[in-house]
């Protein structure tokens, strides 16, 4: 089944517009002032794995009442336009060119605005939680409205986001490629934990009881078992029978690396081994194969393979230069 889906939606019609608004995220009253002919509404939109990463423009001055909230987690990123106001209750912000702000689902809100651009990156809360649990040893990850930590960490959110956009708009071969996917919602979701106030980041740091050789071993043979499956830091974690933290230390201490960088040389050496194997008459190639585990970046992979292997990818697809 196809988990990857792109549609272009334009209108010079505001009614359908904002019919296309509620269906897609959630219904909501809506007041549009100015000329109807000066109209232009468009938007872009990938869905993938329970996200959307849209990118929208509207042209008029509007008040938009979103009475019952989103049924997911959003950010909206300002990218072009004079400022909007977020209302919040009795709160009104103002959000300005390249400022971002987190709305979590079920709450209601208000905005209003003139011509703008902006990006609208939805996702679950579930999602969140799952890759949270990694920085939380109990409980669920707790968001409210806010702005990012820092404008530092608003910045860091935006070329994240501008980063896998630009990722999911050039790689056809997503949809085939399930691992590739988990890990851009990976990326996302930890963007959200770093740069937006949640309770990971007022979580107690967890002793690391248990950091022995013993449960590396069993993380060790985990990630050799599983490095095809999308699995996360908390998984591994379980595996080994130690807190994500406690985990973390026992491979610096005894690896030198993290055990998502060791997940990731696991998975390159797979790679590899598929390349050496591969017979190019059945059509495969460097992308699909490194789609496949979980490398989204075609020249960064090709440059971290040339350095870890001594030739490109598609040298070892082609069997032009024997490797030991």
């Amino acid at each position: 089944m196809e988990t990857v889906h792109h549609q272009e939606f334009r209108s010079h019609d505001p009614d359908e517009a904002h019919e296309w608004l509620r269906k897609t995220y959630a219904d909501h009253n809506v007041k549009i002032s100015g000329r109807i002919q000066d109209f232009a509404f468009s938007c872009s939109l990938t869905q993938l794995d329970g996200m959307s990463l849209g990118s929208l423009t509207h042209t008029m001055a509007t008040e938009v009442d979103v009475f019952h909230g989103l049924p997911d987690l959003t950010i909206v990123e300002h990218r072009d336009g004079p400022a909007l106001q977020l209302s919040v209750g009795t709160e009104t912000v103002s959000l300005r060119q390249a400022e971002s702000f987190l709305l979590p689902p079920d709450r209601p809100y208000r905005v209003t605005f003139n011509s703008i651009g902006v990006g609208v990156t939805t996702l679950s809360l579930s999602g969140l939680q799952r890759d949270a649990a990694g920085r939380l040893d109990h409980g669920v990850v707790e968001v409210d409205f806010s702005r990012p930590v820092t404008p530092a960490a608003g910045r860091h959110w935006s070329e994240t986001i501008q980063y896998v956009e630009g990722l999911v708009s050039n790689s056809p071969l997503l949809a085939t490629a399930p691992l590739a996917r988990r890990e851009l919602g990976w990326l996302i979701n930890s963007a959200v934990l770093a740069c937006f106030p949640n309770s990971t980041l007022d979580a107690e740091t967890p002793t690391s009881a248990g950091d022995t050789p013993q449960p590396l071993r069993r993380a060790l043979s985990f990630i050799d078992e599983h490095a095809s499956d999308p699995i996360t830091l908390s998984e591994i974690a379980t595996a080994a029978r130690l807190s994500p933290r406690g985990l973390q230390a026992a491979f610096r201490r005894h690896v030198d690396t993290t055990p998502l960088a060791y997940l990731r040389s696991v998975r390159m050496e797979r790679a590899h081994r598929e390349l050496q194997s591969a017979d190019q008459s059945e059509g495969v190639s460097v992308a699909a194969v490194a789609a496949k585990w979980g490398f989204t970046h075609l020249g960064r992979f090709a440059i971290e393979y040339r350095r870890r292997f001594g030739v490109y990818p598609s040298q070892t697809l082609r069997g032009s230069h024997p490797e030991s």
